[in-house]
């Protein structure tokens, strides 16, 4: 995902959203959503910069209040620790660490090992050996660095694409073309060597609804994970990112079986990237908020129907920093509305939908 950090818009007084039932003081009294972790053993965790590019102390305070993971939206990725080969640059991320210390946060590690953001250097790698010491350098530096201090690792990110056509839903990667799909098992077994003892994580996108795209991607990832359990592979988690449409249809029967099968396999599960798309969604702003909500509700009810997850984290914690303003607009040209706060720091019902789910 994009660093959302820069994405706020630069005339605060133009997101002012009209007083609705949405801004219930009510909410502003409940207690964080970090509160509930004691009683539910759900941690809560937001997506955002680190306080070297994230300037805005108000967001920062809200991070801490409301959560109690900290997922670096980019400050762990290959392009920013690792920009050229042996030379890495820990700043942006030793800021994080150095906050959720402060804060008493956890920090979920994302990514070791993705097809995107990463160096020049690295997607022009082309034999076995030259790839291979590049994950073996990267991984036990990087993780060896924040042993300790980091809630579980997203060790391989993104790894299924059917629409690439490649053999069992593989995507194109450097990593695959290098390596053949053993990448993967590679990375976790690097990464275990570095640390013993945190959760490993494999993380995917698309799975969620009734359309033979979501079909395809369940069925392609179950496949890899099958295939690594066979091998044996040191993965302890699977990471349902969670990136959903408002407008789209839940599969119920097809999500639930998936999400079944991945315990069946002796996996965990962890909700990662959690945010509703409301871009096609007509009325109000209460109307969207109430159809966001609900969304968000309906996804973790047919999650926690087979599973308590480990954690829940949402891409961002406000409406006013969001990877999806890049590439979704509303046609009526307000701004979205996908996370659990709005522009203005206020809590909405999608915070009520995550605060029901924690709590049940």
């Amino acid at each position: 995902m994009l660093n959302f950090a820069s994405l706020a818009l630069s005339a605060p007084a133009l997101l002012m959203p009209p007083v609705s039932a949405e801004c219930d003081v009510d909410l502003e009294l409940q207690p964080p959503l970090r509160s509930l972790t004691p009683a539910s053993g759900i941690k809560y965790g937001c997506a955002g910069g680190g306080p070297t590019v994230q300037h805005d102390r108000v967001l920062l305070d809200k991070f801490a209040t409301e959560a109690n993971i900290f997922v670096p939206e980019g400050a762990l990725k290959w392009a920013f620790t690792e920009p050229q080969p042996g030379q890495f640059d820990f700043s942006e991320a030793d800021s994080i660490a150095d906050f959720a210390a402060r804060h008493e946060m956890l920090i979920h590690g994302h990514t070791l090992v993705w097809y995107a953001t990463i160096p020049e250097w690295v997607s022009q790698l082309t034999t076995a050996k030259d790839a291979t010491a590049a994950l073996e350098r990267h991984i036990t530096t990087e993780v060896q660095r924040y042993r300790g201090k980091i809630w579980a690792w997203d060790v391989v990110n993104e790894p299924i694409e059917p629409k690439d056509h490649l053999e069992n839903g593989y995507r194109n990667s450097v990593w695959l073309r290098c390596l053949g799909i053993n990448y993967v098992d590679l990375a976790f077994r690097l990464a275990r060597a570095a640390d013993p003892a945190t959760p490993l994580s494999l993380n995917e996108y698309g799975i969620e609804y009734a359309t033979a795209e979501c079909q395809r991607k369940r069925e392609a990832t179950l496949g890899l994970l099958q295939k690594l359990r066979d091998l044996k592979t040191p993965i302890d988690c699977f990471g349902l990112q969670s990136h959903l449409q408002a407008e789209n249809t839940f599969d119920h029967r097809g999500l639930t079986e998936f999400i079944r099968s991945v315990v069946k396999l002796g996996y965990r599960v962890m909700i990662t990237e959690l945010d509703v798309n409301d871009w096609k969604i007509p009325g109000t702003v209460e109307e969207r908020d109430v159809t966001v909500a609900r969304h968000a509700a309906e996804y973790l009810d047919i999650v926690f129907s087979v599973a308590r997850p480990m954690s829940i984290a949402t891409w961002g914690l406000s409406d006013r920093y969001t990877w999806m303003r890049m590439y979704f607009k509303r046609t009526d040209g307000s701004p979205l509305r996908p996370l659990p706060l709005d522009l203005n720091y206020r809590r909405k019902r999608m915070w009520s939908a995550l605060a029901g789910a924690m709590a049940a």
